[in-house]
């Protein structure tokens, strides 16, 4: 078994690799938040470790956005909370979305991730407006567009929990389509206690939720 796990690293390493190698970005590796320079009150958040491009693909081609078409692509907005060095960014700008936002609450990977948005070139790209703003997850104003939001597990439940009451209450206001993914979810539990929320698909490495008035 530990044999098993060392190659499935391998593997994962080595498209991380070739992921960053063919767009020339610099958006993998293991980083501890230990001595970063965090943003916001409450400042509780997860080391960065980057998703792996193969299942955030997967759960982009799950998305149910009328079948993928080009209009429907273009009426979303892309939001990834947590968006370290912004690999999910460069991930999301290979889809037709209307724009591609950042949020990031760790001054350095949010550096880094504009260093590699400047950077970023992809015969792939669909998208190209992109950015990354440093902020706390828990005190961005999402904007009014329908919106696509991704999380790959990169604070707790009690931020998660901000993050949806602050979401609600922009869709309240500005009421359209919302999907939200999450990445190896390991805070879903506070997802499925939100009324506003339905499972739309539900895989191993992701979740995919709908706001139920928005359907």
């Amino acid at each position: 078994m530990a044999l098993v796990h060392r190659v499935l690293r391998s593997v994962v390493v080595a498209e991380g690799w070739w992921f960053d190698l063919t767009r020339r970005v610099r958006t993998g590796g293991y980083l501890s938040l230990d001595g970063l320079t965090l943003v916001g009150e409450a400042k509780q958040g997860y080391e960065y470790l980057p998703a792996r491009p193969r299942n955030v693909q997967a759960a982009f081609a799950d998305l149910p956005a009328r079948n993928h078409s080009d209009f429907a692509f273009a009426r979303f907005t892309f939001v990834d909370l947590g968006s370290g060095k912004g690999r999910l960014l460069f991930l999301a700008a290979e889809h037709p979305f209307r724009r591609i936002v950042g949020v990031e609450f760790a001054r350095e990977l949010h550096e880094a991730a504009c260093q590699n948005i400047h950077r970023y070139r992809s015969l792939k790209q669909r998208c190209r407006e992109i950015e990354s703003v440093n902020m706390d997850a828990a005190d961005y104003p999402f904007p009014d567009q329908p919106l696509v939001i991704s999380l790959f597990n990169s604070f707790g439940p009690d931020v998660l929990q901000k993050v949806l009451d602050n979401l609600n209450a922009s869709a309240g206001a500005h009421p359209r389509e919302i999907l939200l993914i999450l990445l190896y979810p390991k805070s879903a539990f506070v997802v499925e206690a939100d009324p506003h929320f339905r499972a739309y698909k539900k895989t191993r490495s992701y979740h995919i939720y709908q706001r139920r008035d928005c359907e």
